[in-house]
């Protein structure tokens, strides 16, 4: 027993070495030779900056040549003071235009010409090759987006400028020479003789190195463009530390490269390897099967979507070894990653311990040694198919949506976690797979969960959402409840329907009524014109044309409003909402009534705010509903009285308020008023048709607002409250 042991634990430890030195030869052989085109090119910081550099050269002596950055500041300056001065002027005629026209032709036509100005696209009116063309062109005959346009390219390209021109100067870690072959003079560098000095490498831009594109054509294509020649060195001599430490690392690359790229290493390591497992083979035939049974034995504890995943995940993991990682172990080396290397070597030992597990699972599968449904996951996925199956034969398709939802939340993540754990740390790949089970596992009590109780929570959601099916009768625990449920439904299907009918038949009833009614009264209305114009000498007869045509002007009105009700009720009436200002349109309206309001008797106490509230709305529909309220003042209070109009802003929305003393008595609830064809005056002796504040207050909702009506005594309010911000 004891001599056993040693051996078992020997031969173990074989095994382990066998996985170790054959996963250091297939990495070691996968990693590639240098081509050491030089330091410019084999150290990624150094060609950025020499990169970096070129661009900065081809801004300064190509497309900043001619560029004048005192005339740029000069015409900046003049562009601002212009502007300033055309915007106040406009501001001027703006404020003077004010007065001139409120109509909504001219508030339309102003919304039109400001949304067309917004849309305007005037960028590609300043896009300029030449940066010279910023401060030449003509900026008085430019809109205001133009202007704005031209500012903000003038300023970036001045500090564009500044800073190439500083950034050129300060560059010391590499020396540039540029060379004009028409002038057949250097036209700039930072070193006295580059062609003679001591460099590390050297590059000039015929390199492939700067075909990169850099506004709008590659570097050297522009350089060659131009006719000029540029040279990019790193010198020896007065490099910075840390342009040094980046000489030195990639010297010491090449001489690690050397080794890890070298061909002799992976057959030496391939020769340990094969020399250990004929050993094994030979020698520890028995410890060897043993190992593979005990291991084969823990992979089959493993959930199968675990080793499919983890398949997938080595193979993902050996393609980026192959295609992605050429020089990955002489850059860890190099950088003194040592641990990356270890974690490198064990992983790559995993992935060949997977792929000899599945392939012995896959063997196994074929000779009928194990079975599918022997799997976890197999009897889970029988257990959820039968749910699946139960409500779809219920007819409940949302319940099987959202199984197959639940089931697919579990998988989709899948690929997802199959790239990650590829391309992360291994602690972060067992830390995403713990947490994909852990969810996994939420998700399935979710799923039983909803399949124990779906039946009664679907049937009152259906109700909640209006689809008023037939409940089939039910048996079991959720009989009762269920069946009751029928029965509520049935009742609210029947009210429902004879609501729908008797408010479809009102709307067309007003509808038809009001168009039938209007032809002959329009008729009515044009005959009595033409009796009134006839100057008939009979008094009487003239009293009766003059009554007869105000019953018929009070009849026409009474039409509109009905047909303006049928509207609003059935949602016909569409809003055009813009922003506009409240206060100015009820001045407006106090406007168009003097007239009224001087013949009335009436006192007039407003109180208005002294800056304009923006608000979206429909200025003709607000229109009739100060309209309406102010006509209801100058109709419904006697003689010698006041009225009172407030305006309160806050900070989400206004408040207006009218209010005046009745001629008549208020022996009714205010919110009556709102109700059509009621009135204040029950003698009904005053104008008005009873649909006025009911319309007013259906236009002040459809804007998002409210209308309400508060008596106190004789006194009566009318409180509109208006949102300041609509979406």
């Amino acid at each position: 027993m004891d001599t056993k042991s040693p051996n078992k634990a020997s031969a173990y430890f074989l095994i382990v070495v066998l996985l170790i030195t054959l996963s250091c030869s297939f990495i070691t052989s996968l990693e590639s030779v240098m081509p050491h085109s030089g330091y410019i090119h084999d150290n990624a910081a150094v060609r950025d900056d020499v990169l970096r550099l070129a661009k900065n050269l081809q801004r300064y002596y190509i497309y900043y040549k001619d560029f004048d950055a005192d005339a740029a500041q000069q015409r900046l300056t003049a562009v601002a003071n212009y502007y300033k001065q055309r915007s106040l002027s406009e501001l001027q005629q703006q404020d003077m235009g004010a007065y001139g026209s409120t109509s909504e032709d001219s508030y339309a036509e102003r919304s039109v010409r400001s949304t067309a100005k917004n849309t305007d696209d005037v960028s590609g009116s300043l896009d300029v090759s030449d940066p010279t063309e910023l401060y030449t062109s003509d900026y008085t005959q430019m809109t205001d987006e133009e202007l704005t346009a031209l500012e903000e390219k003038l300023t970036e390209a001045a500090e564009n400028y500044k800073n190439v021109e500083n950034y050129l100067s300060s560059v010391r870690d590499l020396h540039f020479y540029v060379f004009d072959k028409k002038l057949n003079v250097c036209i700039g560098k930072n070193t006295d003789d580059i062609f003679n000095e001591k460099y590390y490498d050297y590059a000039e831009l015929s390199d492939p190195l700067f075909d990169e594109v850099f506004t709008g054509e590659p570097l050297n294509v522009s350089f060659a463009k131009n006719g000029l020649i540029c040279l990019i060195s790193i010198p020896v001599a007065g490099l910075s530390q840390q342009m040094q430490k980046e000489i030195n690392y990639t010297y010491h690359m090449y001489d690690v490269n050397k080794i890890a790229s070298s061909i002799y290493l992976p057959l030496i390591l391939f020769s340990i390897s094969a020399v250990i497992l004929f050993y094994l083979l030979l020698f520890r035939r028995r410890e060897l099967a043993a190992f593979r049974e005990s291991a084969f034995g823990q992979y089959m504890r493993l959930p199968y979507t675990f080793k499919i995943m983890s398949v997938i995940i080595s193979c993902f993991y050996l393609y980026r070894l192959i295609i992605y990682e050429n020089f990955d172990l002489t850059y860890r080396i190099s950088n003194g990653y040592f641990l990356g290397v270890v974690v490198r070597v064990l992983l790559t030992s995993l992935m060949f311990v997977i792929f000899v597990m599945a392939f012995l699972h896959f063997y196994r599968y074929c000779k009928r040694q194990i079975h599918m449904k022997d799997e976890l996951e197999a009897r889970i996925a029988a257990d959820c198919l039968n749910d699946i199956k139960g409500a779809a034969k219920a007819n409940e398709q949302i319940i099987v949506v959202v199984d197959i939802a639940l089931i697919a939340a579990a998988l989709l993540p899948i690929p997802w976690l199959i790239v990650f754990a590829s391309n992360t740390q291994p602690l972060n790949a067992v830390f995403a797979l713990c947490f994909y089970f852990t969810v996994c596992f939420l998700l399935w009590v979710i799923f039983k969960y909803i399949n124990t109780a779906w039946k009664l929570r679907f049937y009152i959601k259906e109700m909640a959402n209006g689809n008023l099916t037939h409940i089939p009768e039910e048996h079991g625990i959720f009989s009762k409840a269920i069946n009751n449920l029928n029965n509520v439904n049935a009742g609210l299907q029947q009210n429902l329907e004879e609501m729908i009918k008797s408010e479809r038949l009102k709307t067309e009833l007003i509808t038809n009524v009001s168009h039938d009614l209007k032809t002959p009264l329009t008729s009515i209305i044009n005959y009595l014109s033409l009796l009134k114009s006839l100057n008939i000498n009979n008094e009487q007869a003239r009293e009766y044309i003059d009554i007869a045509n105000d019953k018929a002007r009070r009849l026409n009105i009474l039409i509109l409003d009905l047909f303006e009700a049928s509207k609003l009720n059935s949602g016909q009436m569409q809003l055009e909402k813009i922003p506009s200002d409240i206060v100015s349109l009820l001045n407006q309206t106090l406007g168009e009534l003097d007239y009224k309001i001087s013949q009335s008797g009436i006192e007039f106490k407003v109180t208005l705010p002294n800056h304009p509230i923006t608000i979206n709305m429909d200025g003709q529909r607000m229109w009739r509903v100060f309209d309406n309220l102010l006509t209801n003042i100058l109709k419904d209070s006697p003689e010698n009285t006041r009225g009172y109009i407030n305006l309160d802003e806050y900070e989400d929305n206004v408040v207006i308020t009218f209010k005046n003393v009745s001629s008549y008595p208020l022996d009714f609830d205010g919110s009556e008023l709102l109700e059509r064809f009621k009135r204040g005056d029950v003698s009904r002796s005053t104008e008005g048709s009873g649909l006025g504040l009911s319309i007013a207050k259906s236009i002040v909702e459809l804007h998002g607002g409210t209308l309400d009506i508060v008596i106190d005594g004789d006194l009566f309010k009318a409180i509109v409250t208006m949102p300041k911000k609509q979406s």
